[in-house]
């Protein structure tokens, strides 16, 4: 299993993005970053209907579905990182705080 830290998937995805204007796309900015994101979701959204059924799977077997949503998910996370790389916001800071925001709406809420 490989343990990359968020700042090291974070400078892969960088460098990544860069390359694309090598293609003669617009260079990778936060916002075309977050319109693949919506793109991304979308696609991820389609394979999980076809896992369970909710839609046509194209002869696909459910492994080869678990595939391409590991593909999409990857794809979400190298966008979302680099939506925030771009914003200059701390990946791991933000977690730690989403992350007691939500332990203090179930305390309150379990009250």
């Amino acid at each position: 299993m490989n343990n990359k830290t968020i700042s090291e998937m974070t400078a892969e995805v960088v460098q990544s993005f860069s390359e694309h204007t090598k293609t003669g796309t617009t260079p990778w900015n936060y916002e075309i970053a977050a319109k693949d994101l919506m793109y991304q979701v979308g696609g991820l959204m389609k394979l999980i209907m076809q896992m369970k059924g909710e839609r046509y799977a194209h002869g696909k077997t459910k492994e080869e579905i678990k595939i391409a949503i590991a593909d999409e998910v990857s794809d979400i996370l190298a966008n979302t990182l680099f939506l925030a790389h771009d914003l200059n916001i701390d990946v791991a800071e933000a977690w730690d705080i989403m992350q007691k925001s939500d332990k203090d709406k179930v305390s309150a809420r379990v009250k």
